[in-house]
């Protein structure tokens, strides 16, 4: 659920960048300002409880942390939608099965976005400061790096926290 309500608001604040670059209207500029920090305000403390119950989820490694199944879903609640702004529309958002030849098709390069794989789950870096120029310490846009970010972050599961879920790694 917390991974959900963390997708919902990066997607809420994508939105509302998206909407404050093509601003005519300056009088919706403080609303829209304020319903971003609000977001960014929100993620960082999901994140961080994020991180905190993966933290206990790993020293009790019998059984995820309560609401949060093996596979990070939750059936418990549903996460509402993203709230346009008056006679707006919003933007698809598509989530998709990667198979490792599509993934390494979004490697960053000729106006492609920049897409990473971590255990299964693909996480888009396009706009992220650690991923400039699709890459990251010589790793490359386009590829699975599971291995890496568990041998570089372990325990560092809130990192993974603040980039919006593309899709899946099958």
């Amino acid at each position: 659920m917390l991974r959900q309500q963390l997708n919902h608001l990066v997607t809420q604040a994508r939105y509302d960048l998206y909407t404050l670059s093509n601003l005519n209207d300056q009088s919706m500029k403080p609303q829209i300002l304020q319903r971003l920090w609000d977001s960014i305000s929100s993620i960082q403390f999901l994140s961080e409880l994020l991180a905190n119950q993966v933290m206990a989820c790993y020293k009790s490694s019998s059984s995820p942390p309560q609401g949060v199944s093996h596979q990070g879903t939750n059936t418990q609640s549903q996460i509402p939608p993203i709230t346009p702004l008056p006679g707006q529309t919003l933007p698809q958002t598509n989530q998709k099965d990667f198979t490792a030849e599509e993934l390494a098709r979004f490697n960053g390069k000729n106006g492609m976005p920049a897409y990473v794989a971590v255990n299964g789950i693909v996480y888009d870096v396009t706009n992220n400061r650690a991923w400039a120029a699709a890459t990251h310490f010589a790793l490359t846009a386009g590829k699975d790096y599971t291995q890496e970010f568990a041998s570089c972050h372990a325990g560092q599961q809130s990192i993974l926290a603040t980039l919006p879920i593309i899709g899946r790694l099958v």
